[in-house]
């Protein structure tokens, strides 16, 4: 069983970032048991000890983590649209996950259906809410400002998008079909397939540490 100590900073998929407060022993449903209290920025959240692994609370993401979470936002993907409402309940299901880079990927599936006008229902709803969680948590990670992690996100996805309509573009000339660009899909992620990829992640982390020895600066003055 996962264990956490006062003040200690964690995870918890539906509400961001927490602090661990204590531990209380509390009756539920005639059943006494022993509950972790987490603050979170609005309310206290309070989980069975027992159940702390299956809500997937954790502690947040080494720096490493963060660079191939930034990284893995650049790689093209070509979402699955076979059946729409089957997909957003496992949209749903990997939020609830709250593991960053199940969410990257949920976060470019989504993204390029909004870059072709195909996002159904509450799938934008979605999209927003896997943003700010990314971003939450690598701001506090980096201890930089959370609009300077968003623009950072949306450059790399735009980038990614950007990679995608030309992969699609090159594979349509190939097959000699006439597409409009952004239609055709290709494999899955190509994670370090080449050199631009390389590229992408040395490019991630040079952004994190600019953005950090700004903050330290301002910090200064």
């Amino acid at each position: 069983m996962m264990k956490f100590n006062i003040g200690e900073t964690v995870i918890e998929p539906t509400n961001g970032i927490c602090t661990m407060e204590g531990m209380r022993r509390m009756t539920v449903d005639n059943q006494e048991m022993t509950v972790y209290i987490f603050q979170a920025a609005n309310a206290k959240v309070y989980v069975p000890a027992d159940q702390v692994e299956n809500r997937n609370i954790r502690r947040p993401m080494e720096r490493e983590e963060v660079k191939r979470v930034l990284t893995s936002l650049k790689q093209p993907v070509s979402p699955n649209r076979e059946d729409a409402r089957l997909q957003y309940n496992n949209y749903r299901d990997i939020m609830k996950s709250g593991d960053p880079m199940k969410i990257a990927r949920l976060l470019r599936d989504l993204y390029i259906l909004d870059q072709m006008d195909d996002l159904k229902g509450k799938e934008k709803e979605i999209m927003d809410q896997a943003k700010k969680f990314l971003c939450d948590e690598i701001s506090y990670i980096r201890q930089v400002s959370k609009s300077q992690v968003m623009e950072q996100i949306n450059e790399s996805l735009r980038q990614m998008y950007k990679k995608k309509v030309q992969k699609d573009k090159e594979r349509a000339k190939k097959s000699g079909v006439d597409v409009k660009m952004g239609i055709l899909g290709y494999g899955d992620d190509d994670e370090g397939e080449d050199a631009a990829e390389e590229s992408a992640s040395d490019e991630g982390e040079r952004e994190g540490e600019g953005a950090e020895g700004e903050a330290k600066e301002e910090k200064k003055d």
